[in-house]
């Protein structure tokens, strides 16, 4: 009996801990740089408060790599000492229509980065009649090119998908009229967003054009354990608030994780040079990890965070003692009732053979003072153990 009462101790416990555990457990974090990044999603916007400190330069950030699904190989040594048309950008919508000065933001922000390239000889923007042409039609805009004077012609595009937009950019040589193998790559938005488009461009065209790019992500994480995540890839920290991390420009998401918590993902967009907008990480004390934009604020701050209180255990664990309290002082009344059976049979036969017990009348009642003593055992142990796990339960 004691050894089956310490097993059941021994499981509560064991149940409780798993109960504990359960509850400080979210989705593993990823550890690697190569790890796939998610789809992004929409962002809002960004902008930076006056009390953000000043990035630094360009040429001293080294921005994280990309991971591996979103950085096909380039090998674009075709275009050296060529001259490269930007092609109008062209957005293809269910309604038909696309605001002129977006359009020509896009574009010109390929165009600027062009302009940047080492690799070409010359960049021109092409004008507003180009825009006759599908973006995907090569003898359309290989002939335009060829107009132009223009050896090859870049295209950027979006398009609707479900709940986002894809966006395009290819390069087509004007010669052959065809796409240069290994210069189209895309991406899925959940955002039609300006500012979210002309970052994707930029990072797609200073990889593809082999332009030095660099922006910086601002995220206000005030606790040392807390693990800054852009894109799904564990970034360094230096200690600073905020702290400062250099990416190629686009939209990035960002999540904060202490331990085997996580939040949920931020996203933002950051611009060539530029910086997103501040990201504030808290701690609350039930283990939450909030996440807000400086733009949800409105020029407030959020609180400091707070330690995690860890007393969420004591209920579980109150409840298994006193579980086993109970089951301890129902297995005594079993031990009770068999004594008093046993007793009763014996005297029965007492009677019935002219006051006499027999042999096995007098095994009968040691057995039954055997069943009477752990029966009385089992009652204070299984009242001591149901007093101290309701006190556990619902005192600590």
């Amino acid at each position: 009996m004691r050894v089956l009462f310490a097993l059941v101790v021994a499981v509560s416990f064991a149940a409780s801990a798993q109960s504990k555990k359960t509850d400080q457990t979210a989705p593993p974090t990823s550890q690697e740089w190569g790890a796939p990044k998610p789809a992004p999603q929409t962002s809002s916007g960004w902008n930076t408060p006056a009390t953000t400190p000043s990035p630094a330069k360009v040429d001293e950030a080294i921005p994280l790599p990309l991971p591996g699904p979103e950085q096909p190989a380039l090998d674009l040594t075709l275009l050296k000492d060529t001259s490269l048309c930007v092609f109008p950008f062209v957005k293809e919508s269910a309604a038909g229509g696309a605001d002129k000065k977006y359009l020509e933001a896009i574009q010109k922000t390929f165009f600027d980065v062009a302009k940047d390239s080492p690799l070409l000889k010359d960049a021109i923007l092409l004008g507003d009649s180009t825009t006759r042409c599908e973006p995907h039609d090569a003898a359309c805009v290989s002939n335009v090119g060829k107009m132009a004077r223009c050896q090859n012609v870049l295209v950027g595009s979006s398009a609707a998908k479900g709940n986002g937009f894809v966006l395009s950019v290819r390069i087509f040589e004007v010669g052959k009229q065809r796409v240069l193998p290994g210069s189209e790559v895309e991406q899925v938005l959940e955002t039609d967003r300006q500012s979210d488009v002309q970052a994707w461009a930029e990072g797609q065209a200073c990889r593809a054009l082999q332009v030095k790019c660099a922006g910086r992500i601002y995220v206000d994480a005030d606790r040392k354990d807390m693990n800054i995540y852009i894109d799904n890839r564990l970034a360094p920290r230096s200690g600073k608030t905020p702290e400062v991390i250099a990416v190629d420009p686009g939209v990035h998401g960002v999540r904060i994780a202490v331990g085997q918590r996580t939040s949920l993902e931020k996203k933002v967009a950051v611009r060539r040079g530029g910086f997103s907008e501040t990201i504030f990480a808290r701690q609350t004390e039930k283990g939450g990890l909030p996440l807000w934009l400086a733009s949800d604020l409105r020029g407030t701050r959020p609180e400091p965070s707070v330690d995690v209180k860890e007393g969420g255990w004591t209920k579980p664990v109150g409840y298994s003692v006193a579980a086993a309290g109970l089951i301890a002082a129902g297995i005594g009344m079993y031990q009770g009732i068999h004594a008093k059976n046993l007793i009763n049979s014996s005297n029965d036969r007492y009677v019935a053979q002219g006051n006499r017990y027999q042999q096995a009348d007098l095994a009968n009642i040691d057995s039954a003072n055997s069943a009477a003593k752990t029966a009385n055992l089992l009652y204070v142990v299984g009242g001591v153990l149901l007093a101290a796990g309701l006190v556990t339960a619902f005192v600590f």
